[in-house]
Parts: structure tokens; sequence; C-alpha cells
């Protein structure tokens, strides 16, 4: 953290490491269960805070703890910083009566002086709060102690255990003797970086009576071994060190020191970063508790809930999608930016999470993925966190207007799912569609129900139902008819079809010729292009421009053959060489599967035959093998 430094910090203490209390703290109590203790999860800072847990779902205690700083020397004062935070949404404290205490002494502890206290009236629950108080009246030269002191003066006990944490205790004066120097971590650059990436540290080092000698940056791979890399000064105070690539995913850790010009030495704060990112699904196979760094998509916001996801299908059955939970991410970042990541993996209500998020860069913007289409059958965990849409549903009951924080039962066939309606939504007080729907939405999880969350009544849209085509083949050079079922809850828009025999090279648009009162949209193809498929699909808008695609579909085409031309009895499978590619013909009782190779094995295309009748196949110049069952032909492609 960086502190906006008044005067020379006499103390400073950030509980980053493993020895609790801190070297010369002391540490009281009356109860074991009430007692002072490093906190690893939650913290406010870097990887600890020191914790005092004032609630517990299983113990019902009273009694009094206390953390005392060591003995502080100064010939003035000037003021106490220290930070303090309730983590999580519980109520701070089982009770009204259990209260915080902040105390000092100026004669060894015999005697203590309140100077702050916390109780549940003043309490602010889930967001570190920056305490500043003055000191200057105590003057000296003298010795100073502080103490935190709960007391617990309940026996009630609370639905989850709950802590109260301190960090980056800072006490400001003008000391006895020579001052040491002041380091402060600034900046990294890259924030996040790659692996095999090197990574520059800015720092500054200040000495109030006296000059710099030299200045270090510390860093360490594994959390225990630490290298030491000379800094070179930089503009003013600052100074720079390059930290050497970490060749794989994982956590550096880091410092920087200084040397003043009498060998007094001051380290700052111990900070980390992690070098590289891992893939959503990889970050969901790491344990609760564990750090990770990610980078992706964001396709929704449901409040303080970002879904973001880095892939549009989960991969081996582990979803893409993740839930950041933090308000200061939310008001920065809007559906479609991408950006990296890195916090603490947590779950909420058994949804899983990435919260706190102690660092997040905007890196680009641009379109969010499409939806995985799914059915309510499917609302499970291989798809917590993704963007989804449900195409055919309907509501086991019509909501009506929709109420916020409410859920709603949906219907597709395949089983029954939730759909809620979040406050942080504009659906709230919203009209809701009817009929047969298709809906986008986030797919969150609270306890074991898995939920829908449409991000704005827009996600609503007409329904497709599949595309069929008159004639079945379509025939190429002739007229064809292409007919679609369109639902929709508002009043349908324009409704256009696209059709191509070659998806790469763009699609040929009509629009409807007509729209029948049972909402079947019919469209002409008037000359069936040449090729060996044709692909359609149909786009509809709606009266709120909503848009919904049906899916691709495709139907063999039919060269056109006269029947004359063709053999006229039994079953058969006639194969002509022609121009660029092979002209199939057909009569057969059950359906086939030719198999088409290269002249050096590899399978080049399969061809489905039924029934009967006729298809050109494209194929470029050279020699190919045919095999049908057993049987196999040569043919050369002229």
């Amino acid at each position: 953290m960086l502190l906006a430094l008044l005067s020379i910090p006499l103390l400073y203490e950030d509980f980053e490491s493993s020895t609790f209390p801190p070297t010369r703290w002391d540490s009281t109590y009356t109860n074991y269960y009430i007692r002072w203790q490093r906190r690893t999860s939650g913290v406010i800072f870097g990887s600890g805070s020191a914790g005092i847990i004032t609630g517990k779902s299983s113990y019902t205690d009273t009694g009094t703890a206390t953390l005392i700083t060591p003995p502080v020397e100064y010939v003035s004062l000037d003021s106490l910083v220290f930070y303090y935070k309730f983590p999580g949404t519980q109520p701070p404290f089982a009770e009204a009566g259990d209260t915080i205490f902040l105390d000092y002494s100026l004669d060894g502890g015999t005697t203590w002086i309140t100077i702050w206290f916390i109780d549940s009236a003043n309490a602010i629950i889930n967001a570190p709060v920056r305490i500043s108080l003055p000191l200057s009246s105590l003057s000296g030269p003298d010795t100073l102690l502080l103490r935190w002191r709960f007391v617990d003066q309940s026996t009630s006990t609370i639905s989850q255990n709950r802590y109260f944490l301190v960090d980056s205790v800072v006490i400001f004066g003008t000391p006895i003797g020579n001052a040491p120097p002041i380091v402060t971590l600034v900046a990294l650059d890259p924030l996040f970086p790659d692996t095999n990436v090197d990574v520059t540290v800015s720092f500054t080092a200040t000495d109030s009576d006296g000059s710099i000698a030299a200045a270090y940056v510390l860093y360490s791979f594994d959390g225990s071994t630490y290298n030491v890399i000379p800094a070179t000064p930089a503009a003013g105070d600052t100074f720079v060190a390059t930290i050497p690539a970490r060749g794989s995913y994982g956590k550096v850790y880091y410092g920087a020191a200084a040397i003043d010009d009498v060998g007094d030495t001051s380290a700052s704060t111990l900070a980390y970063y992690i070098a590289g990112f891992l893939r959503v699904h990889e970050v969901r196979t790491l344990g609760l508790g564990d750090t990770a760094q990610t980078k992706v998509v964001i396709v929704g916001e449901i409040g303080s809930a970002i879904y973001a996801q880095d892939s549009t299908e989960p991969v081996s059955g582990v979803s893409s999608g993740i839930v950041i939970y933090s308000s200061s991410v939310a008001s920065a970042v809007d559906t479609g930016y991408v950006i990296l990541i890195r916090g603490e993996l947590t779950e909420y209500r058994n949804l899983f999470e990435i919260s706190p998020a102690h660092a997040f860069q905007v890196v680009d913007s641009g379109p969010v993925y499409p939806p995985a289409y799914i059915s309510t059958a499917e609302m499970n965990e291989s798809y917590e966190g993704m963007l989804v849409a449900i195409r055919g549903f309907t509501w086991v009951a019509y909501p009506g207007t929709f109420a916020a924080n409410t859920n709603y039962d949906i219907q597709d066939g395949s089983g029954t799912g939730v759909l809620r309606v979040s406050s942080a939504t504009d659906l709230d007080g919203n009209p809701a569609p009817d009929g047969i729907l298709e809906v986008w939405g986030v797919l969150g999880q609270y306890n074991t129900t898995y939920q829908l969350y449409p991000r704005y009544i827009n996600d609503f849209s007409p329904y497709l139902e599949t595309i069929s085509i008159t004639p079945n083949p379509p025939v190429s050079g002739s007229l064809a008819i292409v007919s679609a079922r369109v639902y929709d809850f508002d009043g349908l828009g324009p409704i256009t079809l696209h059709y191509s025999t070659d998806t790469t090279s763009g699609y040929t648009t009509v629009t409807a010729d007509s729209i029948t009162t049972d909402s079947i949209a019919y469209f002409t193809i008037a000359s069936v292009p040449s090729g060996d498929t044709l692909y359609l699909k149909v786009e509809a808008h709606d009266s709120r421009s909503r848009i919904t695609f049906s899916f691709l579909q495709r139907f063999p085409i039919d060269v056109g053959v006269t029947v004359s031309e063709r053999p006229s009895e039994g079953e058969y499978i006639n194969v002509r060489t022609i121009a660029g590619g092979l002209f199939l013909e057909w009569n057969l009782s059950t359906g086939k599967l030719l198999r088409i190779y290269g002249p050096s094995g590899r399978l080049y295309k399969i061809v489905e035959i039924s029934g009967k009748g006729s298809r050109r196949i494209s194929l470029p110049r050279g020699i190919f093998f045919l095999k049908n069952d057993r049987e196999v032909e040569k043919v050369v492609i002229r």
C-alpha cells in the first residue's frame, strides 16, 4: 500500500511475517477462543492481518483479549494511522454490547487511556476503513504503548464466524536519535507480467536527517528464499530495479530496502505479483483461498457481480466463466471489456468467485462472446459464470410484471429451471414477455440452485423454429421456397433469410415474402446457386430491436439431371466424372455413406446419400478413390 507520509514513521507493522505476535509485540487473553491471531483470509493488505474473532457460530464465549505494540520512544508525536476491516457481510459483533477499544499508555502499561473505540453502532463492514488519530497533544520525550482491546460481554452465537482485522499500523512523529530511511513501493511495470517477462520495480527511499547510501530490491519465487538486486537512482527520490522473468506461472514476492549514511536500514512492505495467466477452467481447479491471475471478457454485470469468461464453451466439462465480485471493478468496466484480473478465490453460497480483487487492468474492448445454447437440464456447474441462452422456453406460471429479486420457473421440455430477476437490472417493473421465448443471461448459483440472470429486458428475443425448404433437396438453378416459424411477444420487425453455398464468401439476403397469422415466414430463392450444399439461416427482429438468428441449416443440392438420364429400375449408385468434380445419382432403400479418399489415402470427404436423388460433388484435379462399403472405385478429375 502507499501511505501519504506526514512525518517520520516511528513504528510500522503490516503483519506479513508468519511470527505472531510480531517481534516485541505482546498479546493477552482470558479465553482461548477470544484471542488475537494472524489472519490470512479476507485480509486488508498483502497476505496477512492481525485479527480477532468477535463472534462464533459454535461457542458462547466472554472475556477480554489485547494486542500491544512495542514501546515507541519519541521526542514528539504527530499521528497514528491504521486500517480495520470486518470481512464479509455478517453483523460485526455477536451482541451490541461487545466493543473494541484502542488505548494508550505513557507509563509502561500501568495506566491506560482510551482514544478510540468501535461497536455495532459505528462499525463499517466488508470494506477497509482508514483510521487516522492525532497524537500531537502527547508531549515528549517519552515512551508510548498502544493496545487494541476486545471486550466480549455476551454469550451469544451468530450464524457465521465474524472477525475484526487490523493492518498497516503506523505511528508518525520525531524520533530520539537518528531517523532510519523511509522506503515505499510505487509501481510495477508491467503490472500484469506474463511468464518470461522481466518486471521493473519502482520505489522511493528518503532519509530526513541524512542521505541514502544504497538501495535494493528483494524478490523470491518460492516465498522463502530471497535474492537481492541493487537498485539504481531515477528521478528525485525514486529508485528502480528489474526482477528477472519467472519462467512458469506463479507468485513472485518482492520488497525494497535502503541504507542511510549512518548505516540504518529500512524495508518496504512485502508485496507480490503473479507471472503468467491461467485459463478460467484452470483457475476453477485451484483451491479456495488461492490467488489467481487470468484474462477474461466481461459478458454481464449483476450489481457488484461481474460475469466474465475466456471461451465460448466449457473446456473438458469445466466452465470457462467466473464471477468477479468487486464494486470497484464493476464501476470501472462494462460488457465487452477485456481485463486482466488478479485476486483471491472464494465461494459465496456455492458460487465460485474472485473476491477480493487485488488488482485489475482494462486492456481492450469489443463484442462479447456469443452465448452457449443450453437447455434447462444443462443449468449446472459446467456453465456457471458463463453467458448462456435457452431457446424455446415457456413460463411455468406467467409472471405478469417482473418483480425485483424474485425467482420464476421456466420449462423447455428438458426440465424446469430458475430465472431470477435482479434489482440491479431494468427488468424490475417491466411486463414479462409471454409465449415461446428465447432468453440470454448469465448463469449463477445460490446454494444448490442454479439461476439464470437476464442482464436487461432486451435479453428476451424472438424464437425461431427449425427451417424447412421445398423442394428438398433444392435443385441447382431452380426456385425454392424456405419457411420458418417465428414466435414473438411484442411485435415482429424485419425478417430475412441468408443463404450461401460457401459460408466463407458471404451470404445472399432476401426478405420474407409473407408472414401468416400463425407466424410462419416464407422466403423465395429465385435460383438455387450451384454447389454441393445450401446453407440457410434466418434473422428475426422484433419491435424492440432485439435480434435472433436461427441455427445454421444445411441441405444437399440436387444438380437437376432429367429422369431420362438415370437408370430406371432397381437400387443403384451411379458415379460420373464431370468438369470440376463428380456427378452422383442414386436409388437406395437404406442410406449409405460414400467416402472419398485422396491419392495418399487421406479421407477427403464423406457424402451422405439416401432415397432417390442426384448431387454434384466439387473436387479439385487429381486422382481419388471412392469407397462404398467394401467396393472401391478409382476416378480421375481433370
